[in-house]
């Protein structure tokens, strides 16, 4: 089946070819033809060498589809429903961001699009006369003789020439103009403006119109980001002061204001579907972070996670792999809300998909991590990662193996004694070439390990103190013949008091693992 990658979704197809490493199961993704996609789906579905197939729809229209291919090792199909469910998680994900990301960029267009209005139908002209007149006003101020604004598109970093007075269009040099490839505009937003002046800047007179001989530059930005630039010029050598710069910017902040408010009466039915779509999301995550740790087991378990956000990046997972071992994962994805969700999601997925191979490899506790670790590291971006820890614990042989990729170190409570577990490597997705280690250590009944989100340690009170590991110890050195119910709700119970009147801006995990039967 012939694919065709547009340049925009050439990530989905990154996230297929890492699917496929670790399932071993092949997933593609097939963008959608005009005018072709009921052939495209009759393909999909009779062919039978095809599985399994999804669209993939940006809130508007359908970009493509994820299809599964069966594998050739007929061992694999014992992974047939796993392979299908994870492939439905990872198609709804793509599908959301697609969503999301539309939902996003209709801020910008909304701009341009009322821009392109106000300069083109008499009907809609208020727009274009209010920042004329702003303009205006900046000139009567600051005895300057023409100005304009540039609009910035966000997606192609260029300015274009939206609004100018006293001056034709083409009489302003670079009308459309790449911010990278111009110094003034760059200049002004990481500055309170600059002055271009033919004597003390002759190297950048060129900007200026013909017969100008000054020049000031200053950035329109509000609360939700930049909007352009507002330039000013005279054909006279001046001397701009502080005041001028003062109120060009001044001019600049009222551009920034009414535009924004301009965005805004047409975004608000966007901001309440983006709104709905993350309501869906967090009713996804969140409630199903922990899978019923407190089955019959050989060993109790509480857990507490909060977001700070509607979704979130913290992880807690439990999974059964024989009546005597269970495997758990606790991690913290970088960043927040809807980027540290799809980490997490991610990375959940992995972790799902490696548990339901072979036994002795899901206790591996370094092959797990070193699989999601690389995984990660090829389908995010650089400045996304994870830590976690990995952890297995076999109550027949009595013994808790784990391997810590970064994640603050939990505590272990063994015979009445406080100890802090180690950590084995860097955090998932830095790097492809890390080298995890592994731990193990006896467990004998009435041990304690509590493991936590730096969201708990690093918890800010009112007075600028972090909760920090000691507020965990403190609560442990008095409730360790307590249930692991009670261990949690005492330092939970500890944590709200620590954070009266102080910050609550992070994700929050906290897990209790007690060594003895469930009093049921």
């Amino acid at each position: 089946m012939e694919q065709t990658i547009t340049p925009p979704l050439e990530w989905i197809h990154t996230i297929c070819d890492q699917f496929t490493e670790i399932t071993g199961w092949t997933l593609r993704f097939m963008s959608a033809k005009p005018g072709e996609q009921k052939s495209q789906e009759a393909e999909l579905s009779e062919v039978e060498k095809y599985c399994w197939y999804e669209s993939i729809e940006d809130g508007n229209c359908c970009l493509g589809y994820l299809y599964l291919t069966l594998p050739e090792e007929a061992d694999q199909d014992r992974l047939f429903v796993t392979a299908i469910k994870f492939a439905e998680l990872v198609a709804g994900l793509i599908s959301r961001i697609e969503t999301l990301n539309t939902s996003l960029e209709l801020k910008n267009k909304e701009v341009s699009t009322l821009m392109d209005v106000g300069l083109s139908s008499s009907k809609q002209s208020g727009l274009q006369d209010a920042l004329q007149k702003l303009l205006e006003a900046a000139l009567q101020l600051t005895g300057l003789r023409s100005a304009g604004f540039f609009l910035l598109n966000s997606e192609s970093n260029q300015l274009s020439l939206r609004v100018q007075y006293n001056l034709t269009p083409f009489e302003i040099p670079f009308h459309q103009r790449i911010l990278s490839e111009s110094p003034p505009d760059l200049e002004a937003f990481s500055k309170e403006g600059i002055v271009i002046n033919s004597q003390e800047t002759p190297q950048l007179t060129h900007w200026l119109p013909e017969g100008c001989l000054t020049g000031v530059c200053v950035s329109v930005q509000s609360d939700s980001g930049p909007f352009g630039t507002l330039w000013a010029f005279d054909r006279r050598a001046r001397r701009l002061n502080d005041r001028d710069i003062h109120v060009l910017k001044s001019i600049g902040a009222q551009v920034g204001t009414i535009l924004e408010r301009a965005v805004l009466i047409k975004e608000s039915q966007n901001q309440l579907r983006l709104k709905k779509e993350l309501k869906v999301i967090s009713e996804s995550f969140p409630a199903e972070l922990v899978r019923d740790p407190s089955q019959n087991r050989e060993f109790q378990a509480a857990v507490h996670t909060i977001s700070h956000h509607e979704v979130g990046g913290d992880l807690c997972e439990f999974i059964t792999l024989s009546p005597h071992v269970t495997c758990f994962a606790l991690g913290d994805a970088s960043g927040d809300s809807i980027p540290a969700a799809v980490v997490m999601a991610s990375v959940r997925g992995a972790l799902r998909t490696l548990t339901e191979g072979p036994i002795e490899q899901a206790k591996d506790t370094r092959f797990v991590i070193s699989r999601i670790n690389n995984a990660l590291y090829h389908t995010s971006l650089p400045h996304q990662f994870m830590s976690m820890i990995y952890g297995v614990i076999d109550t027949q042989n009595r013994t808790f193996t784990y391997t810590n990729a970064g994640h603050p170190a939990p505590f272990w409570v063994h015979k009445g004694k406080i100890t802090s577990l180690t950590s084995h490597g860097m955090l998932l997705g830095v790097t492809d070439t890390t080298d995890y280690d592994y731990s193990v250590i006896p467990i004998c009944t009435n041990d304690i390990i509590v493991g936590f989100s730096d969201g708990i340690s690093e918890a800010m009170s009112s007075e600028r103190k972090m909760f920090r590991s000691d507020g965990i110890m403190k609560v442990l050195e008095n409730h360790t013949a307590d249930t692991a119910e009670e261990v949690m709700q005492g330092i939970w119970s500890k944590l709200q008091k620590h954070l009266e009147g102080g910050n609550d801006g992070d994700d929050r995990t906290l897990m209790v693992i007690k060594f003895a039967r469930d009093l049921e």
